[in-house]
């Protein structure tokens, strides 16, 4: 019953269309091996609309969010492999694993958290199998879409609409789970009908292009299921946001285009070749289209000029939320309600996004009591290593973010003793994108409409100020505290930490939001070779928050021209628009192959306050409201803890890009091959 209603509880549905006879149902995982003549067999699922809801409920539960992530990395968000967040959390697995170099092809095999890849392509046999954040393969859920699709139109008391919007929401489902395996292991094993039990697979892996056309074909199907509706209608949202929709269908089609597209697969060579050949049948095309074909960025501005048309032909439904007043607070509060919250009805841009528990420090159970999980709501460990070092802001994040009339970081020199003579403040006049994602000093901010910190509306957080000193139960004491050893604390998602503000509404993580398809829409322009149009598109997602348009307060990139400069921005938006919220950063490195991000080292921030004589101040730092802000200086010291051995010349390889895949299953002999490296 608790398993059941947790799917439910995560889209925010009401627990009052239960019927005391779904404590007889099992409709978690335990159902897909059952053959049928026991206790559940595929005929009673399918013999009540009630029943088959519950099932596809469960298929939700499944759906990616890396901050669900089971016991993976135990339980580290992936975006600590890329160049924004360093995992500083000692039992975290980045820090034991990735980091010295120590992943191994057993990495899908072992229940050992510490040793784990980033994602899991197979479901650890007596390890965590639970639906609720467990480490389940994309096949659990591939099997339970098929079957559902397969079997749907059995239901005696589900009218013939709701039988095909469940059909399009289980096609949807099924495309991202192959496009999460997809983008960290290339070509898959592409499973096309639920197989009953006793028959065997044997059709081995497929191409990573016959891969990204599998996928896209399941979309297709989802598109033209025409019970599929476009949005969720607004009377109905409090109970349902979170469902899936043609338009959730159509925005992951422009993503999964935007991926293939890139040069990871679509190139002239391969990332990487095969140096041996274990099982003989390891090929090249498993993990490389064969060709560059520059057309794969025209399908991709296809799939995004479709899902425009058909959001404007649906009254333009899905919008960016827009400030309500045109200041810093007003830019603050947009950002945070479009990253954060679910839709609503007057908040509407995501698109697609998982619900993996209402509030984020605890979860309310349909008893009325509160699940705390381990004083974290997010499932697994995630929430708890998050918070512990699990993930901490670099100096390299920070300058992403550029200043507030739009102009990228101008003070990449000013790092080091004597190097800021005039005390400039590095952190003032900046993109309020960067006030929402990572705690930095502060003289003021808009505390009656973004919230205090701890009550006050600034942010002392030098050596040995109150942020970083006192540990009293309100600050931070860096000293003994993992989540600020980068000398940067993280704002995205846990606010200032208290937990009345982090709870103020249901959130939701967005796997795709509108955000988002502006940004892949400007890279695809930028791809062929409309550069005046990406600019548009980008400027969209920019103006939200106040910035000017990018080609004009920057004229020394001649964004106007320069396509590879545009891409590059284009990274940089995205990453100060979505980063930490779907592993998009990461993700963007890799089919980027952008080697210089994961080879480069990565940086803390030591911030000292000067006295009156420009010198820096040892005891004392604390300041007094009453007097002037102080001035600074600044030191960058490379991350030590947690050293990354892809930082050492020559260590490198290309294998890094994609993880290694299950040696379990490539022995069970179904045809299934290792990724080249590992």
């Amino acid at each position: 019953m608790k398993k059941i209603f947790n799917y439910m509880m995560a889209l925010g549905i009401s627990t009052g269309i239960f019927s005391a006879c779904v404590d007889d149902i099992n409709v978690g995982n335990a159902f897909l091996e059952k053959a049928p003549g026991v206790d559940v067999n595929i005929d009673t699922v399918f013999s009540k609309a009630e029943y088959t809801r519950n099932f596809l409920w469960s298929a939700y539960g499944q759906l990616y969010c890396t901050y669900t992530s089971g016991n993976m990395m135990n339980g580290a968000p992936i975006d600590v492999l890329s160049d924004s967040y360093h995992c500083y959390c000692g039992w975290g697995g980045p820090i034991q694993s990735y980091y010295p170099g120590g992943l191994t092809e057993d990495a899908q095999d072992t229940e050992d958290g510490n040793y784990q890849g980033k994602f899991s392509y197979s479901t650890f046999e007596g390890g965590l199998t639970s639906d609720a954040g467990g480490r389940i393969s994309i096949y659990e859920t591939v099997r339970k879409c098929w079957q559902l699709i397969e079997n749907i139109e059995r239901v005696p008391d589900m009218a013939d609409a709701e039988k095909s919007r469940l059909r399009g929401e289980a096609y949807t489902i099924m495309a991202s789970r192959y496009f999460d395996a997809f983008r960290n292991f290339g070509g898959l094993c592409l499973i096309k009908k639920a197989y009953p039990v006793g028959e065997e697979f044997t059709e081995g892996r497929s191409t990573a292009f016959q891969t990204v056309e599998f996928i896209d074909s399941l979309i297709d199907c989802a598109i033209k299921e025409p019970g599929y509706i476009w949005s969720i209608p607004d009377a109905d949202i409090g109970q349902w946001s979170g469902r899936l929709t043609r338009a959730a269908a159509r925005a992951l089609r422009a993503k999964v285009w935007m991926f293939a597209a890139s040069p990871l697969f679509n190139n002239d060579q391969p990332y990487m070749t095969y140096s041996k050949t274990p099982t003989g049948l390891e090929s090249e095309l498993h993990v490389w289209f064969g060709k560059k074909d520059p057309t794969l960025w025209s399908r991709c501005l296809s799939a995004c000029e479709e899902f425009f048309a058909d959001n404007a032909a649906n009254g333009d439904y899905y919008q960016l939320i827009q400030p309500a007043t045109q200041d810093e607070g007003g830019y603050r509060m947009a950002y945070r309600q479009a990253y954060r919250y679910r839709n609503n009805s007057t908040r509407h841009e995501k698109i697609f996004d998982v619900h993996p528990s209402q509030y984020l420090t605890d979860a309310v159970l349909p008893d009325g009591s509160r699940d705390n999980r381990w004083g974290w709501g997010w499932p697994g460990f995630a929430m708890d290593c998050y918070r512990q070092g699990g993930a901490v802001p670099t100096t390299e994040l920070v300058e992403c973010f550029g200043m507030a009339d739009g102009r990228v970081f101008p003070y990449t020199d000013i790092y080091g003793a004597g190097k800021n003579p005039t005390g400039i403040d590095i952190f003032a006049e900046r993109d309020p994108r960067l006030y929402e994602t990572v705690t930095v000093p502060r003289q003021s901010f808009p505390a009656a409409v973004v919230g205090g910190y701890h009550n006050d509306d600034y942010i002392d957080c030098w050596e040995g100020a109150n942020r970083f000193n006192t540990g009293d139960g309100n600050y931070v004491d860096r000293t003994n505290s993992d989540d600020f050893k980068s000398g940067y604390g993280k704002f995205k998602w846990m606010l200032d930490y208290d937990q009345n503000k982090m709870n103020d509404e249901y959130i939701g993580v967005s796997y795709i939001r509108m955000a988002e398809m502006y940004l892949i829409r400007a890279e695809a322009k930028a791809e062929t070779g409309d550069l005046k149009g990406a600019l548009d598109d980008i400027h969209v997602v920019r103006s939200r928050v106040g910035l000017g348009r990018l080609e004009t307060m920057n004229p020394e990139l001649n964004l106007t021209s320069n396509k590879e400069n545009l891409i590059n921005e284009i990274l940089r938006e995205r990453n100060c628009e979505i980063g930490a919220e779907c592993g998009d950063r990461l993700y963007d490195m890799v089919r980027r192959m952008r080697q210089d991000l994961f080879t480069k080292p990565l940086h803390e921030i030591r911030i000292y306050r000067l006295d009156s004589n420009g010198n820096r101040m040892e005891t004392d730092t604390k300041w007094d409201k009453s007097t002037p802000w102080p001035k600074f200086e600044y030191e960058k010291p490379e991350i030590a803890i947690g050293h990354r051995r892809w930082w050492d010349p020559g260590y490198w390889t290309n294998k890094w890009y994609l993880d290694p895949v299950s040696r379990r299953e490539i022995q069970k002999g179904y045809g299934l091959t290792q990724n080249p490296g590992w």
